[in-house]
């Protein structure tokens, strides 16, 4: 027989429930969080009232009821805290800094050489960025929350939290360790597909939807995936690895050490190498991303090699999404990343076309195919929600003191 649950912890499961309805939900009454979260309108006066002197929530004004007395709304305090999300990708390091609320007050970005792969080099960047967003003078660093850090590869968190990027000859390397004695704040690190399925499942294209695929399609492909609600990890944290699956046996050649995988021909890269090989290449700029936004103009002008090689990145691309189709039974994907997102711009119906084609009929009947709410701030905007994570467990270091 379990013990029962004491009165401090169960104090805090309450809280835990309506600080998430708040900020997940938006500005309610108390009435309406007591029906949103099913505790009764005592406990919630209670809980509230708590958070009000603790300063994670605000009476923002009230609202006429019908026959009662006016009900006060309550949000979560914007200027109790800020978060910093970090976008660290494989051509740059993107940081934002936002409130509680979520709003993006300030953003920098810094290119990087795409032959460099030290992590040394993507701790001085990030460290570099963090002072040119003015912590410490714009925003006192004693406000900072955290740091959230969306990274390519495979983040473990079974021990020691390490990143393993093989792409870059990453060996389990000490990450989070390293930002934290380089910027004495707080950090959390997730895989960015996996921070930007977050992102937007509470707040974007997925809101609102139980099981729910997020694809990162860039340089590199990788998927976050929703089932129930809740974030699927697998057994190391590396589920997801979508960019991986096999598409073409004895195919390309991909940077994993392997052959056939999907990044191969859908990542843009991969869209580079088709490009080639149908007589494009000398069309292009040496830049990855201007090359493919000149792909995308070839596409739209009727260069008929052009139509053939994104007809065939299409075709490539549903048989890979159907794959997540028929293995998980989503109701919703989103197409997400910088490559994804001009995808689903000038491909979204023949992308769907081809998904449906190669899914089962009864795996396929659910699904609506959109891209992503947040653009090219989604990892960022998801990296931040890994530290927001940590404030709605009401975690004690975010927890200030009575007495200040």
């Amino acid at each position: 027989m379990k013990p029962p649950r004491r009165t401090i912890d169960l104090r805090q499961v309450n809280s835990q429930s309506i600080l998430r309805a708040l900020s997940l939900g938006g500005p309610m009454s108390r009435l309406e969080l007591s029906a949103r979260t099913q505790l009764s309108p005592g406990t919630v006066t209670n809980v509230t009232n708590d958070l009000l002197e603790e300063g994670l929530l605000l009476e923002t004004g009230v609202e006429e009821s019908l026959g009662g007395r006016p009900r006060t709304i309550l949000d979560v305090n914007p200027e109790y805290g800020y978060l910093l999300g970090v976008d660290l990708g494989e051509t740059h390091v993107q940081i934002e800094l936002f409130d509680l609320s979520r709003r993006k007050l300030a953003t920098t970005r810094q290119q990087m050489r795409s032959s460099i792969s030290i992590p040394d080099e993507y701790v001085q960047a990030i460290a570099l960025g963090v002072k040119d967003l003015g912590i410490g003078r714009t925003v006192e660093r004693s406000q900072i929350l955290g740091v959230g850090v969306g990274v390519p590869g495979i983040v473990e968190h079974n021990g020691p939290v390490s990143v393993a990027a093989p792409m870059w000859g990453w060996r389990p390397m000490p990450l989070l360790e390293m930002l934290e004695n380089a910027l004495q704040l707080p950090v959390y690190i997730d895989n960015g597909a996996k921070a930007m399925a977050l992102a937007e499942a509470w707040f974007g294209a997925g809101r609102g939807v139980e099981n729910l695929v997020v694809l990162l399609i860039g340089t590199g492909v990788g998927a976050g995936i929703i089932t129930k609600g809740a974030l699927y990890r697998g057994a190391t944290n590396s589920a997801g690895e979508w960019g991986h699956t096999k598409l073409v046996l004895d195919g390309r050649p991909c940077r994993c050490g392997s052959r056939g995988c999907l990044e191969t021909y859908v990542g843009a890269p991969g869209i580079l190498t088709t490009a080639a090989e149908l007589g494009l290449s000398a069309d292009l700029p040496d830049d990855q991303m201007a090359a493919f936004h000149t792909l995308v103009r070839l596409y739209q002008e009727g260069r008929l090699e052009a139509q053939a090689l994104f007809r065939q990145t299409a075709q490539m691309l549903g048989a890979g999404l159907a794959n997540l189709v028929n293995l998980f039974n989503p109701q919703r994907i989103v197409l997400g990343g910088w490559a994804g997102m001009l995808l689903g711009e000038i491909l979204l119906g023949e992308i769907t076309q081809a998904v449906r084609a190669y899914s089962l009929t009864i795996s396929m009947q659910p699904l609506e195919i959109r891209t992503c709410y947040f653009g090219q701030d989604a990892i960022c905007v998801g990296a931040a929600c890994l530290v927001l994570e940590e404030v709605l467990s009401l975690n004690p270091k975010f927890m200030r003191r009575r007495a200040l």
